[in-house]
């Protein structure tokens, strides 16, 4: 006769549930009323007030009417206006261009050079951003003037046999507006360029690729977001600049926010002058839109 003793049932040990920090009741709501308050006092309601005023009627600088579509129906049946608007949009885009071009060749050499010379260059870029912006157009009103130094140097080097007429023209506009946004384009360029592990790039140089080809298949996918935003920024300010095209301009080259001041001013057209504020508010915003989503949809292409 057997005789099975059973095990007696192990117990396993109880699991016990992870401790739980009840986290505070949120205050956030508290600690952005301060920061909702100033965004409204600063942006929203000045631009409300802008968009009122864009549709009502003003005689003179003196509201005397209803609302009423006149000031941008009379604003684009003007074709001096459509011309401007023209100039002022291809000019922006120029002066991105320009600035996202120099921009990227400087961040590339202040990244990955090891040359001494990068602090000094570093300091180039950055002086501009130490003085004012009239101070800097004024700076390239004498240099480009008819007895200035440009004029001078091409002149001794018999390149010419006559003073240009550089200011006044639209390539001094552009220029002064480079010099005054390529530190935002450097300085963009070169945080996207530090997150591009440079692995990548002597993996591709091992495989055979040059640095040209390393640079256009390698680096620029990765860097395509952030060069999109760099000229999505400058061409963002330089669509609003008044300093430069000002001074630059003589009062030969006409942009949209030198034209807003002289219907203020000049002719006294407050109406017309908030129309077109808020058409550069819109060209800036579906401007920027655009580009933003083309820099998030170039991001999830290169990921």
């Amino acid at each position: 006769m057997t005789v099975s003793v059973a095990r007696p049932p192990t117990r396993k040990p109880a699991r016990t549930a992870p401790a739980t920090t009840q986290a505070p009741r949120s205050s956030f709501p508290w600690l952005a009323l301060p920061a909702t308050v100033w965004v409204l006092a600063t942006f929203a309601i000045p631009t409300a007030i802008l968009l009122a005023s864009s549709v009502l009627t003003y005689d003179g600088a003196e509201l005397t009417g209803p609302l009423t579509g006149a000031n941008y129906a009379d604003l684009f049946r003007n074709s001096y206006f459509r011309s401007v608007l023209w100039d002022t949009v291809w000019m922006s885009a120029t002066v991105g261009g320009a600035c996202m071009t120099a921009g990227l060749l400087v961040a590339h050499f202040l990244v990955r050079s090891r040359s001494r010379l990068r602090t000094l260059v570093l300091l180039i870029v950055i002086s501009p951003l130490v003085s004012s912006v009239v101070v800097r157009t004024y700076g390239w009103l004498v240099l480009l003037q008819d007895d200035g130094l440009v004029n001078k140097v091409l002149l001794t080097a018999g390149l010419i046999d006559s003073p240009l007429p550089l200011v006044g023209s639209r390539f001094a506009v552009i220029l002064g507006l480079v010099h005054v946004l390529l530190p935002y384009a450097v300085f963009t360029a070169m945080s996207s360029l530090q997150s591009v592990d440079p692995s990548l790039e002597l993996a591709s140089r091992d495989l055979g690729a040059g640095p040209v080809t390393t640079f256009f298949r390698i680096t620029l996918p990765l860097i395509r977001p952030g060069l999109i935003a760099g000229f999505t920024l400058t061409f963002a300010i330089s669509l609003g600049a008044y300093a430069s095209a000002a001074v630059l301009g003589g009062g030969r080259v006409q942009t949209l926010a030198t034209l807003v001041r002289d219907r203020m001013v000049v002719s006294l057209e407050w109406g017309q002058a908030a129309a077109i504020s808020v058409v550069i508010l819109v060209i800036g915003a579906v401007t920027v839109s655009a580009l933003l989503l083309a820099g998030r949809r170039s991001q999830a292409g290169v990921g």
